[in-house]
């Protein structure tokens, strides 16, 4: 179960409070879920039990074959409605949504910092936008880098048997990854761990096992496309606590490295920072989030960036507005009491810092960092 006893009466008393069980189709609710699955549920006439009904099944299901966490899709849909109808009750859905989510992503992205400790949100700050005009070149240089950019496939093993769901299908981690050197990508330690929170982490052989059975996929823009599939040879690098992990191809996909920015990011009282993020979200096709990402913190490893919505995008790039690297996305948590965008909750994103990861690297592996830094 996702939810514990009382967080599902919870659930339902927002939705009762909210008049959701009565004012939004079922079929709202259940958006973005596969048809065969929708078909299964059972029906009941009656909104109160058919709502407990979905609730209860869609919390006992861990992950459908293609990844996806039905109870995470429902929850975010039914925060949705709520937000379009300035109601309040969103908060407990967004919030449980990206709780449930980070669970999903495991320990390295659910033990990130509580939002409510965090300078900016105790400081309750006003975050805006300034002016989102870039030069022309920002497109072209966009359309460069999200070529490197691809979806990476997990299978997940214990011991030398590989994981399956309870249909037979194989239990998958999807994340997003990037080309930094030549045969090299990148992508986070808890992608290729592909462990829940509070499931011990992968031994090494299994980690190991796990990168070398991933698959990445380029051109993955729509549902569509006619995908790149490469198949990985094998784990190079990895530190848990930086969560990154780097992986060689077998093949050269033939398409250049995105440029990482020469310097850690920094941030001033006077700085005003917009970061833009490639991603395949949740694992979906590739999609763009530019300039509506303000950076708010920096140190030697992190920095944090506001968002109004949970990408749900490990591994993703995070660049400046010349397309350079200057972070690799680990996760996000949902925030309240902050003012972002003219909106009062918002989600706090963790990036670490490209730099700091550039600097582990070089100091285990000095023949893998010149491999990158001259690409």
């Amino acid at each position: 179960m996702w939810l514990d006893a009382d967080q599902a009466r919870a659930v339902q008393k927002a939705a009762l409070d909210s008049g959701l069980i009565f004012d939004v189709q079922r079929s709202l609710l259940l958006q973005g879920l596969p048809p065969g699955f929708r078909a299964g549920l059972v029906m009941d006439p009656t909104p109160l039990n058919q709502f407990s009904l979905d609730l209860g099944r869609l919390n006992s299901i861990e992950r459908l074959a293609d990844g996806l966490v039905p109870l995470v899709r429902y929850l975010q849909n039914a925060g949705e409605q709520l937000e379009l109808r300035s109601l309040p009750q969103a908060e407990i859905f967004k919030r449980l949504a990206n709780e449930v989510g980070n669970r999903v992503r495991g320990a390295a992205v659910a033990s990130l910092p509580v939002p409510s400790t965090l300078p900016e949100i105790t400081r309750h700050e006003v975050i805006v936008g300034r002016d989102d005009m870039v030069d022309f070149g920002f497109v072209s240089r966009a359309l460069v880098a999200g070529g490197a950019v691809a979806r990476i496939v997990v299978p997940r093993f214990e011991s030398e048997s590989q994981v399956k769901l309870a249909n037979g299908e194989p239990w998958l981690a999807r994340g997003t990854t990037w080309i930094i050197g030549p045969r090299l990508v990148i992508t986070n330690h808890h992608v290729v761990n592909a462990r829940l929170d509070g499931q011990s982490d992968a031994s090494d052989a299994e980690f190991r096992l796990q990168a070398k059975s991933a698959t990445v996929e380029f051109d993955f823009d729509r549902t569509d496309a006619d995908k790149k599939t490469f198949e990985v040879e094998s784990l190079v690098q990895a530190s848990k606590t930086l969560d990154y992990a780097i992986l060689r191809l077998e093949k050269d996909p033939s398409r250049s490295a995105i440029r990482l920015n020469p310097e850690r990011l920094k941030l001033t009282p006077t700085s005003y920072v917009a970061v833009n993020i490639i991603q395949h979200p949740r694992g979906e096709a590739k999609r763009i989030a530019f300039r509506n990402n303000l950076v708010t913190a920096t140190d030697n490893e992190l920095i944090r960036y506001f968002t109004d919505t949970d990408f749900g995008s490990s591994g993703s790039p995070v660049c400046d507005d010349n397309w350079r690297v200057v972070a690799l996305h680990r996760g996000a948590k949902y925030a309240s009491g902050v003012s972002y965008q003219g909106k009062d909750t918002a989600y706090v994103n963790f990036g670490s810092q490209i730099q700091a990861i550039l600097a582990d690297v070089k100091s285990a592996n000095a023949a893998l960092y010149q491999e990158i830094v001259g690409a």
